[in-house]
């Protein structure tokens, strides 16, 4: 998309458009960091930075003076450098081993397992590593029971430093949470096995933004830790607790490319399952599930055109939709149209179309193509 964008240069109109509020995530940033001074703050980019683009994010962010950015994959990691972003980057994903083999790499590693980590010993020399440990969640990571082992093999390994022990939680409803209780009492313990065993990690990371917007979980992530992994907080949005200080930094707007009549009686889109239940004025718009338009908006949500809601008529297609513009006084071709609002009050934010698909922002979040062009505003 870049390349064909650079060919065009600046005279390239697109007619889909993601819009990035630097204003925002820096909020979002600066919020998440007051909650508690003794946290730090590392934020989430993989998949593309929730949607709103790896590199645009952290441009943004590159300058605050934070720990590191946390990445799942060497793709991602290389999509960082090659922007020049000199912040550390953390890939928390699983590498293949063989790809550490290739040249060496200025990235930090989380491991949990001998072999990786011997093959960064001898290929990534002077590497930092975070030990991943299983604390209940059952995904990837270091079971404790095995822990003290695997910690010996470490101390062998001369090229390689501990930097971080990380975990990550299940679930931070609430402190009676038994799933949550029980992982930091496991956390606690590799805590206690890496002290004992004189390994002393710089960071101590298992809670994401849940934990940390949460008011009961909050002051234990601060009992056991020195960072948080900022997520789904660091874009403007709430999970289980919802917290108005948020400001949600991404819009997707449109344009008209159509308008029309439509009878009534006439049925509209594939498969006709909406019928115009009287006479109507219709806007075709450019874009669809492909584009990371839910499908299951599909004759429920809305979209914003001069701020009046306009109904999606029939069914999300790939590339296109029907929107309802009877009530927009004066609609012409061009005109713009808001897909995703950044007004978590309107029935096309994030939050609450997620609501409508009975999904979650982050579904919504990451299924917006890469290929739509993103700015930051």
């Amino acid at each position: 998309m870049l390349k064909f964008l650079n060919f065009f240069g600046n005279k390239y109109e697109a007619l889909n458009q993601i819009e990035i509020s630097r204003d925002s995530l820096l909020h979002n940033y600066r919020y998440l960091s007051s909650l508690n001074k003794k946290v730090k703050i590392a934020p989430v980019v993989k998949s593309n930075g929730y949607g709103h683009g790896i590199t645009n994010v952290a441009r943004i962010l590159d300058s605050q003076g934070i720990p590191f950015f946390c990445v799942d994959s060497l793709f991602e990691a290389y999509q960082l450098q090659k922007a020049n972003i000199q912040t550390k980057i953390l890939i928390m994903g699983y590498t293949n081993p063989e790809n550490f083999k290739v040249k060496k790499l200025p990235f930090e590693f989380a491991i949990y397992d001998i072999e990786t980590a011997r093959i960064l010993n001898k290929f990534q020399p002077n590497s930092n590593v975070h030990i991943f440990v299983d604390t209940g969640m059952h995904r990837e990571g270091i079971v404790i029971e095995e822990l003290p082992n695997f910690l010996n093999q470490i101390k062998e390994l001369s090229n390689i430093k501990v930097e971080g022990l990380m975990s990550h939680l299940a679930s931070s409803d609430n402190q009676s949470d038994s799933l949550f209780l029980a992982q930091i009492k496991q956390f606690e313990k590799a805590k206690e096995i890496c002290k004992k065993m004189k390994i002393t990690p710089k960071w101590f990371h298992i809670g994401a933004t849940g934990s940390i917007i949460n008011p009961e979980t909050r002051p234990i992530i601060a009992k056991v830790s020195n960072l948080a992994r900022a997520g789904l907080a660091l874009y403007g949005f709430s999970s289980t607790t919802f917290d108005k200080n948020l400001k949600p930094a991404l819009t997707l707007k449109t344009k008209l490319i159509q308008i029309k009549k439509v009878l009534k009686g006439e049925k509209l889109g594939y498969d006709g399952t909406y019928t115009a239940k009287t006479d109507l004025t219709v806007g075709v718009i450019p874009i669809g599930y492909y584009d990371g338009v839910d499908r299951r908006l599909s004759n429920k949500g809305v979209f914003l055109v001069d701020n009046i809601e306009c109904p999606i008529l029939g069914r999300v297609s790939m590339n296109i939709n029907i929107i309802n513009i009877s009530k927009i006084p004066n609609p012409k071709v061009g005109q713009e149209v808001v897909v995703y609002s950044n007004n978590p009050e309107d029935k096309n934010s994030i939050a609450n179309c997620a609501k409508i698909c009975n999904t979650i922002s982050y579904d919504l979040l990451v299924n917006l193509a890469e290929t739509t062009k993103r700015v930051i505003v």
